[in-house]
Formats: C-alpha cells, structure tokens, sequence
C-alpha cells in the first residue's frame, strides 16, 4: 500500500507538473492539486501516559489531492475552499519492553472547508491565511486496530485548522497548516492498562500544490 500511495504521488506532481499554466474555472474558482508531508501526534492531558508504552510522539507522513478556491463573497479576497486529500502515516516504532520493531500505518480520506482571506498584492505574489474543520475518514491501516499496534485510532475524527498559503505567479502554491483534534481520537483499549486515556489528534503539514 505505502508503495502505491508512493507511486500515486510522484505521478500526479508529474502530470500537474506539466500542465501547471492550463487554467480551469468553476464560476469564480480555481482549481489546485498536489502534495506535501504531513505528521501527526496524540495530545492531550492524558498523551503523556502513552508514551510509556513506547508510542512515538509522532508519526510521520504524507499527502495528495485537490481543493477549489472560490469567491463566494463581495468582499475582495475572501473565497471558501473545500477539498479532498488522501493521508499516508507510517512509522517503525519499538513496542512495550521488547525488542522487536514493527512498521504501523494509518490511512485516511481528510475533507477540509476552509474559510480563506488573500491579501490585495500584485499578480507575481500572493498571500493568504485560511481556517475551519477538517474532517477525517480512516481508509485502512493496522493503528485502527485496537490494542493490537499502536493505541487504536477512531476511525473518524475531526479537527480544525489554521495555515498560510504563497502563491507564485498564479501557478504554483506554497501551503503550510497546523490542525488541532476537536474529538477523542483513541477507541475504547479496555483491555489494556491506558483503557480510560483520551487523546485527540494534532497534525502539520507543508507542500506544494499548481493551480489549473
């Protein structure tokens, strides 16, 4: 799975790569898609116990997928943006107080609707800061298993986020965001000593996407 999302990856900066100055428009709002690294980490009161357990701090990634930019408003520079990325986290880590490392993995469907303001600069830079819910669908990977790798993730969690966006020459756009976990991002571990722990889910990430 890691090879294809790897693969999927590098192909879609590629084609995006090479059509990078084609514009499409949808009313008043454009299109972009790309890709970056993303890690995330539990937090919360209660994460520190986790750590006790061997559980990394974070667990690094990366993502692809598309959002649209629209102006929905009168007011110059403010637009809404929805979009749609596929999220790869995966990490060799060292369980409990043996000696063997394993490779845990999570995968996830991340819907985030941002509210976006740019500010007024000329057509060769632009930048702009964005906010709102992000919502998160798991897609497979064995951190949903509880008590069995990593503590058990919740299949579905939500957060929200905060992020600044540079735009060069109308094409390409530099993103960078932090995302704060609103719900309890741990299932119910009852068999295990941290059965009462809740953690929700932070998460960064930073990439490159071109407008189309």
């Amino acid at each position: 799975m890691k090879r294809f999302l790897t693969a999927a990856f590098a192909a879609a900066l590629l084609f995006l790569g090479t059509n990078a100055s084609a514009q499409l428009s949808v009313g008043d709002g454009r299109w972009s898609a790309g890709g970056g690294a993303t890690f995330f980490g539990l937090a919360g009161s209660d994460a520190s116990v986790l750590e006790k357990f061997g559980f990394p701090k974070s667990i690094p990634g990366f993502y692809f997928g598309a959002s649209l930019d629209y102006a929905f408003s009168t007011i110059g520079g403010l637009s809404v943006e929805p979009g749609a990325y596929i999220m790869h986290y995966g990490k060799p880590y060292k369980f409990g107080l043996g000696d063997a490392k394993k490779s845990y993995h999570a995968n996830y469907l991340s819907v985030p609707l941002h509210l976006k303001y740019a500010f007024p600069t000329g057509p060769e830079f632009g930048i702009a800061v964005f906010t709102g819910p992000r919502f998160n669908l798991g897609l497979g990977g064995n951190m949903f298993s509880a008590g069995k790798t990593y503590p058990g993730l919740m299949p579905v969690d939500a957060q929200w986020g905060f992020g600044l966006a540079v735009t060069i020459q109308e094409a390409v756009v530099i993103r960078a965001g932090y995302d704060t976990g609103l719900t309890n991002a741990l299932k119910d571990n009852k068999d295990l000593s941290y059965e009462d722990v809740i953690a929700h889910r932070d998460a960064y990430h930073v990439g490159v996407s071109f407008v189309f």
